[in-house]
């Protein structure tokens, strides 16, 4: 069996006679092929056919020497992409991957360049001396892309042999292991890296430090549960970051900066920038922000702020010139308001629900691009689906420094999504006096309980509500269930009283929509619909 894995079945059976390069390409100019005729693919340059054999998994690109003639001689020209995976018991290793007893043959027999090479399921102790033998091999002396680790968390050191490509990696990726301080002369230069990526690796401040610094090219970093070496519990100084001055776009996940003196630290490039999961002081929040010259989007899930500012001012103040976009999701500790002193183009706001007894404040001094305030969706490292969307109950709206009212409108918000038991349509309508310009809504039902019985006041058919009479186009009900007697009265009235709108979507699980589809139209009353050019469309998934 491991016979099979060897090139032949790895990366393709190995031609007879090796034929001079661009000579099939003639052929297949000429139509001297029969198995080419009609075939445009094969008709293109062998430069851009190499490529695209580069891009495929392991195993494809070296069965394309079987496809025809004209494809043969081409992989042992293309860049590799040598993706190397280790079986465990019940984990076997991916089916895009070679064995490690097949890349020594694979190596030896292509003179290389590798554009990329993949091997994170290093086990420690194992395959030692074949994986020095393959980055001093000819075939790896140039790579592109390196992405690189152990399958479980270790204290084993990275090998210092590894980064002999140092000079010509575009993107890295290390996982699971400590950078040592032996490792220091492999760093001195990254003059091309864009892409970093540090996935649970433990580190010395010092190391960090040269890592960042030596990477003059840098445009991506990502950094998860990277820890202080020796002591995993202590935590980073924040101005480790500060190296690291041409970063496009910064993510950092599970990580914990020291409460010291802030740096003063300068990003002018910075665009996007993602804190999830993060222990970080106040102050550091906000010199880290405030350095942010050219920041467009701002993500916040999870940040917890250390003492200093909890005790202080549990306020994060925004002033920015650039920023775009601003997410805060699954409860920020430590922050129970935000102020939006002065964001000229701010154009999305996106707030979470909160599960807690105390209310977060959103105060918006300045942002008259404002259009989008709704809910947050986001994938977390395992690809989980998660969303967040505003309760209006937990959350104080601010316009300057009075409540969001009728009195007090945000006329610039187009699109709102908010999350609402099916029993608070008076309180949803209420909410809606406060975006006149309102065009898009969309609410997400959950199961209400006693405790959604408010008393708010009734509506009030003398004072409508005045984007349903002039502004809005589209609502959609997402988790609809539509035996809820509730649930009907609340989207019956949309029907009613929305006078301009295009469409109304209902999205309900299987088996409710599908119970339920024979009877919605006569219930909801669709043919005594305000607005005679409404569409109504029902979806229904299994997962809403």
């Amino acid at each position: 069996m491991e016979k099979k894995d060897a090139p032949a079945a790895a990366a393709g059976a190995a031609p007879e006679k090796q034929e001079s390069h661009g000579i099939s390409r003639g052929q297949a100019r000429r139509g001297d092929c029969d198995d080419v005729t009609d075939d445009l693919i094969s008709a293109l340059p062998d430069a851009i056919l190499g490529t695209i054999i580069s891009l495929l998994p392991t195993k494809d690109g070296g069965r394309t020497q079987a496809l025809s003639r004209r494809w043969r001689p081409l992989w042992r020209y293309a860049p590799l992409n040598l993706e190397v995976g280790t079986s465990a018991p019940g984990h076997p290793a991916p089916a895009s991957c070679v064995t490690p007893s097949a890349v020594s043959q694979i190596v030896s027999q292509h003179p290389g360049p590798t554009r990329r090479f993949s091997f994170p399921g290093l086990r420690a102790g194992e395959f030692d001396a074949e994986l020095e033998s393959w980055f001093r091999s000819r075939a790896l002396a140039n790579l592109e892309e390196l992405d690189i680790g152990y399958a479980s968390e270790t204290i084993k050191p990275l090998p210092l042999f590894v980064l002999r490509s140092a000079s010509t990696l575009l993107v890295l990726k290390i996982s699971k292991c400590y950078l040592s301080q032996d490792i220091v002369p492999a760093i001195m230069s990254f003059p091309f890296l864009k892409q970093l990526s540090l996935i649970q690796v433990s580190v010395s401040v010092d190391v960090l430090d040269g890592l960042l610094s030596c990477c003059h090219a840098l445009e991506s970093l990502f950094m998860l549960e990277v820890r202080s070496f020796p002591e995993n519990t202590k935590p980073l100084p924040l101005s480790v970051l500060r190296s690291a001055s041409t970063i496009l776009v910064a993510k950092i996940w599970n990580c914990n900066f020291s409460d010291g003196t802030v740096p003063s630290m300068v990003f002018p490039f910075l665009e996007e920038l993602s804190l999830i999961k993060v222990s970080i002081s106040g102050d550091g929040l906000h010199g880290l922000l405030s350095g942010c010259h050219a920041l467009e989007s701002l993500f916040m899930s999870g940040v917890c702020t250390a003492t200093r500012l909890r005790a202080s001012s549990p306020t994060l103040r925004i002033s920015s010139p650039t920023l775009r976009s601003i997410c805060l999701s699954r409860r920020s500790h430590g922050i129970t308001e935000l102020v939006i002193e002065d964001a000229p183009c701010l154009g999305r706001l996106l707030i979470p629900y909160s599960d807690r007894d105390d209310c977060v404040t959103i105060r918006v001094i300045r942002a008259p691009k404002l259009e989008i305030l709704g809910p947050i969706p986001f994938k977390t490292p395992e690809q989980e689906v998660l969303c967040d969307s505003p309760d209006f109950s937990k959350f104080r709206i601010f316009q300057g420094m009075d409540p969001v009212s009728s009195a007090n409108s945000m006329s610039t918000v187009k699109v709102l999504a908010l999350r609402s038991s099916s029993r608070e349509l008076h309180a949803v309508l209420n909410v809606l006096r406060w975006f006149p310009c309102l065009e898009k809504l969309r609410v997400i039902f959950y199961q209400h309980d006693d405790k959604d019985k408010k008393n708010e006041p009734q509506y009030d058919q003398l004072h409508p509500i005045e984007c349903l009479q002039t502004r809005l186009k589209k609502v959609v009900f997402k988790s609809y269930v539509g035996s809820e007697r509730e649930q009907l009265d609340f989207a019956k009235f949309f029907v009613l009283n929305a006078k301009v709108l295009n469409k109304m979507e209902f999205e309900g699980y299987d088996d409710y929509m599908n119970d339920t589809l024979t009877f919605l139209p006569k219930v909801l009353q669709l043919e005594n619909r305000a607005s005679q050019d409404a569409e109504f469309e029902f979806k229904s998934s299994s997962i809403c």
